[in-house]
Formats: C-alpha cells, structure tokens, sequence
C-alpha cells in the first residue's frame, strides 16, 4: 500500500518504496544537487525498493545539527516512517567548528541513541569527497594534505575549493556546483579512496576522511556501468 505523502519531505518519488534514505544536510546546494543528480543518474539503485528524499526544513526550525537531528527524531515519530528506514545527517566539520562550535562526539553519542540515525561527516567538508574521485589522498604531499585540512580561505574561496577546479580542469572552475558527468562515473573509485583512509575505530574521520562511502554505497547500482 502506498505510503501517505510525507509534509516535512518534498513531493514526489516512490512512496510506496521498502526503504527510504531521509538525508538531511547544512549546506544549501551543493549537497543537494549532488544527490539530486546521483537519484537521476543510472549509477542509482532504482529498484523501486529504495529512495532518497531531502528533509525539507521549517523556516523556524534550527540549521544546526543538533537542531537537525531533533527535526529528524520528530518526523520519525510524527509520520510513521518503516524501521528498515534510515536517516542521515550529513555534516561537514569546517562548519562544526567555526560555525556551531560544539562538539561533534556529543552528537555521536545523541544520534547512537536512536535506531536507525547515521553520520556522515567529511572532514574538512564536502568536497573531500569530490577530490577523492580524482585523486588519491597518498598522492598529495604531507604538506599538501596539511593545507587540504586547514582548509583556510583564500580570497574568496576555500583552499579545497581552488583544489576541486584544479583538478577537474576545464575553463569554468568549481562554483559549488558539482559536474555529475565528471563525479558519478568514478563513483566507486571514490567509495575505495574513501574507505582507504578510514579508520573504522573512529565514528567520525578526526583526519582527511569522508563517510558519505558509506551512504553512497548503500544507493549505488553496482550493475551501472564505470560507476
């Protein structure tokens, strides 16, 4: 039977799906064109048994993570989401520290509270995880990694932004706005960097890491070609 529209989710998808991944995320785009582009893309699982869906956030309803994971604890309750449903916050630590200023394991503990809730912090933000589709983190130098880490503005942008175009090349630099024809092939090169850096004792990477591998993997079709 069909689910009932969810009103904290945007309208559309599969709603009659076995498993929704419910993602919620601080940045304002580029996360979310990612995601929008991989659940198009033919690198998506679209079995029909899965689904991801954004958490649309109340104006008056806090950004913070601390505020997010409440928002997400209370659309569980309030909307009768499946147990095999999942729920991600996805965080990036450059804004933990110089935005929340909290600390990130009093989140882990919150969110182990709950079934079902899973973190994906990328240390130092997001677009650790679009480098790692075009270079190995062994291939930077100490020194060059220590500057990926500070992740310091210049001018007007992030180190690592400067990075990303560099690496992807082309005349238009990166904007924020991630090239699905560049990224979504080397999908599964990037869940292998990922993973190879990862210290699986941690609950969230404290040096260069991602563990958005570990959400990607979870959607990825494995039978799509050079994903």
């Amino acid at each position: 039977m069909p689910r009932e529209p969810i009103p904290l989710i945007r309208q559309g998808g599969h709603f009659d799906a076995e498993k929704l991944f419910v993602l919620s995320y601080e940045g304002t785009f580029t996360e979310k064109k990612y995601f929008q582009d991989f659940r198009a893309s033919e690198y998506f699982n679209n079995s029909g048994l899965i689904e991801i869906v954004p958490l649309k956030r109340p104006k008056n309803r806090g950004s913070d993570p601390f505020s997010v994971k409440k928002l997400l604890n209370w659309a569980k309750k309030e909307y009768g989401f499946k147990f095999t449903d999942e729920f991600w916050l996805i965080v990036d630590r450059d804004d933990w520290e110089s935005i929340h200023k909290l600390s990130f394991a009093d989140l882990v503990t919150e969110c182990k509270k709950e079934e079902n809730f899973y973190l994906a912090m990328s240390n130092p933000c997001f677009e650790i995880w679009l480098v790692l589709h075009l270079k190995n983190l062994s291939e930077f130098s100490k020194e060059e990694q220590a500057l990926i880490f500070e992740n310091a503005k210049i001018g007007n942008k992030n180190h690592i932004d400067i990075l990303v175009a560099q690496l992807q090349g082309g005349d238009r630099g990166y904007n924020k706005k991630p090239n699905p024809n560049i990224y979504l092939p080397l999908t599964k090169t990037a869940i292998e960097r990922a993973k190879s850096i990862d210290n699986l004792e941690e609950d969230y990477p404290k040096s260069i890491g991602t563990h958005l591998y570990k959400l990607v993997e979870k959607l990825i079709d494995n039978g799509s070609p050079n994903a």
